[in-house]
């Protein structure tokens, strides 16, 4: 949910400045998301449950904090915006979702040698982004493990997209400040 490494971020077709979401698909497919602080009660209670019996153990696994389709995501960060923004959400063909991945400035610390073969960069964040956007590739509503986990968020609550809104003041993605 957060950044660094959030979904809300140039990367990810989230370009903050033009006020405007470009997502592969139709809108209408959940993404997961998940807050940094789910994540870590999350691990604390993975580990809980590993020193009391690891064979009950699943393998591996998944924890969905939030699901909301892009259309509900927009509208909740626009209410929560207040007037203040006007989030758009701007949905892409396969072939737009390449053109604007490979036209994508990437930003690379300026005290780091820059060794990055830009063309494979730009070929894997094409497919990674035309994958999680009407494909349901980051729809885990449905398949994940927060009952284990957070029975009946017995634990915490997880946090909701409309909370992050609101924490943002309805426009994620400043993380200069």
């Amino acid at each position: 949910m957060e950044h660094p490494q959030g979904g809300f971020m140039p990367p990810h077709g989230f370009m903050r400045e033009q006020e405007i979401w470009y997502m592969p698909g139709t809108g209408d497919t959940p993404v997961t998301f998940t807050s940094k602080r789910d994540i870590s009660l999350s691990i604390m209670e993975i580990i809980k449950m590993a020193q009391k019996d690891p064979s009950k153990l699943p393998p591996y696994f998944r924890i969905a904090g939030t699901n909301n389709t892009p259309r509900e995501i927009v509208d909740i960060f626009n209410k929560a915006a207040n007037g203040k923004t006007h989030l758009k959400l701007k949905l892409l063909n396969e072939q737009e979702a390449d053109d604007l991945m490979k036209n994508l400035k990437w930003d690379f610390p300026s005290d780091q040698p820059n060794s990055y073969d830009l063309d494979y960069m730009n070929e894997v964040a094409s497919r990674v982004f035309r994958m999680r956007g009407g494909m349901g590739n980051l729809d885990f509503s449905d398949w994940n493990h927060n009952e284990l986990i957070n029975p009946r968020q017995s634990k915490w609550k997880w946090k909701t997209m409309e909370e992050y809104a609101e924490e943002v003041d309805g426009m994620p993605g400043d993380w200069h400040n």
